[in-house]
């Protein structure tokens, strides 16, 4: 077993998996709407139209920010430390809320964007929880190669990725948006940034 975190992170954590425990129904919610999104273009659409779900989905994706940190940092993913890694998290997401926001306005399609960060948040909540027995597995195991935590990792993100553009490519193209938009789009303004964090994380500048 690793040594625990230090007791300021640990503090962190212990809060964060209390607040989800207290909004205990809020996170199953969350995660039905989460599989829905994996499952379905309907179950987006169910899942898109129920404020509900909405506002549990966004709940329980800031919640799970912390966790998904000590998972990169525990599997040695990060080599920045937990709050580096949660400040670059978090920089990540309020970067590309700020640029779904500006496009929505910019485009007047303001309702396309904002279910494209919905089902983005819906996706990264099944797969942020899918991570925490990778992170279980690196902390109660260290013996467990490196390569095959990232290897977990990566494939659950990949995963994600692909569901995600796929559901938001109906959004957008939807809206009458042409496919070298969405292609423009993604590249510039989803990959890119995660691409620059990642690089930062791994290598520590």
């Amino acid at each position: 077993m690793r040594e625990l975190p230090d007791p300021f992170v640990l503090a962190v954590l212990m809060l964060d998996a209390v607040l989800l425990l207290f909004f205990y129904e809020r996170l199953m919610a969350a995660l039905q709407a989460s599989v829905a999104c994996y499952r379905s273009s309907y179950g987006t659409r169910e899942f898109l139209g129920n404020n509900y779900l909405c506002a549990s989905v966004r709940q329980t994706f800031v919640l799970l920010i912390p966790f998904y940190a000590i998972t990169l940092v525990v599997t040695d993913v990060s080599h920045v430390g937990f709050g580096w890694t949660m400040a670059l998290l978090v920089l990540l997401v309020l970067f590309r809320l700020l640029c779904c926001r500006v496009l929505g306005w910019l485009t007047a399609r303001e309702t396309a964007f904002q279910s494209l960060e919905r089902v983005n948040e819906a996706v990264c909540v099944l797969a942020m929880a899918a991570s925490l027995p990778v992170f279980l597995l690196g902390w109660l195991a260290p013996s467990v190669p490196h390569m095959l935590l990232w290897i977990l990792l990566s494939t659950i993100a990949l995963i994600a990725a692909l569901v995600y553009v796929w559901r938001g490519s109906k959004i957008i193209l939807s809206t009458q948006f042409s496919i070298f938009y969405w292609v423009l789009y993604l590249c510039a303004l989803e990959f890119l940034p995660i691409c620059v964090v990642v690089n930062i994380l791994i290598n520590g500048n």
